[in-house]
């Protein structure tokens, strides 16, 4: 028979969604010995990096606002039902800060835009996944009787 190699040490380093998104450096001690530990850009739950004496994978905390699906992120974006009817500007979150987008008159329920390059940097090249932004709409769930009036005209004329 051969010899065996020994078992190698395995770290589940805990990161946050920002650190997944756009890497980061963290601090391991294995053995006494302390090894920074360089978060890809794109690291993703069960990312795994092999070092000559331990491998470590990545166990990724949820974000509050994106949901992510491979390299593509997904976030729900409130709009007010006039908003939606009217159209206009909105601020949405990405990945890289706030942006400012176009809201077409007579946006539906659940309607999807698509911000191609803007989601996920994929872990072995320079591309990005895609951004959706899924259109929440809000109604009101209290009108005076003003805003009560004004509705009827409207659906009258």
């Amino acid at each position: 028979g051969g010899q065996r190699r020994p078992q190698k040490t395995h770290y589940s380093l805990k990161i946050e969604f920002d650190e997944a998104i756009h890497g980061a450096e963290k601090t391991i001690v294995h053995q006494g010995k302390q090894y920074t530990i360089r978060v890809p850009a794109g690291a993703d739950r069960g990312t795994q990096i092999r070092y000559a004496d331990f491998d470590i994978s990545f166990d990724v905390q949820p974000s509050k606002i994106f949901k992510r699906e491979g390299d593509n992120i997904i976030v729900n974006h409130e709009i007010p039902f006039t908003l939606a009817i009217l159209g206009g500007e909105t601020i949405v979150s990405t990945l890289d800060g706030d942006l400012k987008i176009k809201v077409r008159s007579g946006t539906q329920p659940e309607t999807v835009i698509r911000l191609t390059g803007k989601g996920v940097k994929h872990l072995r090249s320079n591309q990005h996944g895609d951004l959706y932004i899924r259109y929440i709409i809000k109604f009101p769930t209290h009108l005076s009787g003003q805003q009560k009036d004004l509705l009827k005209q409207f659906v009258e004329s």
